[in-house]
């Protein structure tokens, strides 16, 4: 008898982790084998519900399609930045090419910063603009004539930092339900279910366990392809 596969629930994103304990929720509402334990399937169902309400709050704030607006703005200059420094790989003055190489490796060492989440991408950010205060590659700016660039990716960048930060307060005043202290409670109560479970299989065999164990380690396998995707992704990118 098969028992429940784990997953790393803390490496999923906010939108992620919502969407696996949806389906885990609908399969239960299809079967008695959880509701039947009355305890834990009240409190996992009270901690889910706490988690969506903070996560439709972070949805909601006036500051989010801002911070959508403001991203776009960044990916933009992002962009053009990277482009400009691009085109003059193929310069004809072999000067221009090497300060532009320098460059250029630091933009391939990011990788896509777009594909990256909006917290990850500042701070990624933040990096590369501290990478340009090097010598040699402050040199190589001023070669490529290119300075206004980099302040205007910095200066793009601090406002979309600051959105996020007002945003934070914004969230801190409006409700005590803080996303990561919900998302710990209902992985417990989620994790408690899992290990009545796994001990019931050791003692009891019956299709009704039998087919929700499949079922849930289905629903399992298809959010560990997703976060490995992900991961991939983040490879890809570093």
């Amino acid at each position: 008898m098969s028992s429940i596969t784990d997953i790393a629930l803390a490496r999923m994103t906010n939108e992620v982790h919502v969407q696996f304990h949806e389906s885990v929720m609908t399969l239960i509402e299809q079967t008695l084998v959880v509701k039947e334990m009355t305890a834990l399937h009240s409190l996992y169902t009270t901690a889910f519900e706490n988690e969506k309400a903070a996560l439709l709050i972070i949805k909601k704030s006036e500051f989010t399609e801002q911070i959508a607006e403001q991203d776009r703005v960044r990916d933009a200059i992002f962009r053009g930045f990277s482009d400009t420094v691009k085109g003059f790989r193929n310069h004809f003055d072999i000067a221009v090419r090497e300060a532009a190489n320098l460059l250029w490796n630091v933009f391939l060492h990011y990788g896509n910063l777009a594909k990256k989440t909006l917290d990850a991408q500042t701070a990624a950010t933040e990096d590369i603009l501290r990478e340009f205060e090097r010598e040699e590659l402050k040199q190589a700016i001023v070669k490529l004539k290119v300075a206004d660039w980099r302040d205007k990716l910095n200066e793009e960048n601090q406002k979309l930092h600051k959105l996020m930060m007002d945003r934070y307060t914004e969230i801190a005043g409006q409700t005590t339900l803080r996303m990561k202290t919900t998302r710990v409670e209902t992985d417990k109560y989620y994790r408690a279910i899992v290990a009545a479970l796994n001990n019931l299989t050791l003692t009891v065999s019956t299709c009704a366990v039998d087919d929700f164990v499949a079922s849930l380690n289905a629903i399992i396998k298809r959010y560990k392809d997703i976060l490995a995707q992900q991961l991939g992704r983040k490879h890809k990118e570093s």
